[in-house]
């Protein structure tokens, strides 16, 4: 296990399985945040299980969190590991780049709301609990957190050059 060898290195990593399913992806974010250890972070990455983030994705991510306080998040690009193999995966690259370049970078740009994506993401857990938490009541637990800390007043950063491949 993958874990395993990082904590053999002496890096304090955790692997933890719930359960149970209740709330689904929310529910397991917000069983995630209950850990005790989770009070000695101040921040949260989140990915898919099938998004494969580079070993220095922290690297190019955090540091806006650490320079910037009023920052709840930092969103990263997908990129479609297949996308020059298969037309359905073009198309659906070809949307969502439309989506990140017009959508997240303008929003970003010019500090106005864009949402989460669920994924490929870093956020401050301060952020995060003040604008209370993964909530598992909806099934879009990802805009749901991102208009209340926007409504608390924090701010989100896209990173274009930063990609996260799916």
């Amino acid at each position: 296990m993958e874990c395993l060898r990082w904590a053999g290195k002496g890096i304090n990593i955790k692997y933890e399985i719930r359960g149970n399913r209740n709330g689904y992806k929310a529910g397991a974010l917000k069983e995630g945040m209950k850990h005790p250890y989770v009070n000695q972070c101040d921040y949260v990455a989140i990915f898919d299980a099938d998004f494969q983030p580079e070993p220095d994705f922290l690297r190019h991510s955090v540091p806006f969190l650490v320079h910037n306080p009023q920052l709840a998040l930092i969103q990263a690009r997908w990129k479609f590991v297949n996308a020059d193999e298969c037309m359905l995966t073009r198309m659906q690259e070809m949307s969502l780049d439309y989506h990140f370049t017009v959508e997240q970078e303008v929003g970003s740009s010019t500090y106005a709301f864009f949402g989460f994506n669920g994924t490929a993401g870093v956020w401050r857990i301060a952020a995060l609990n003040e604008a209370g938490g993964w909530k598992d009541r909806t099934t879009v637990e990802d805009m749901d957190l991102a208009v209340r800390a926007s409504l608390k007043g924090w701010k989100f950063l896209y990173l274009g050059d930063l990609k996260v491949t799916i």
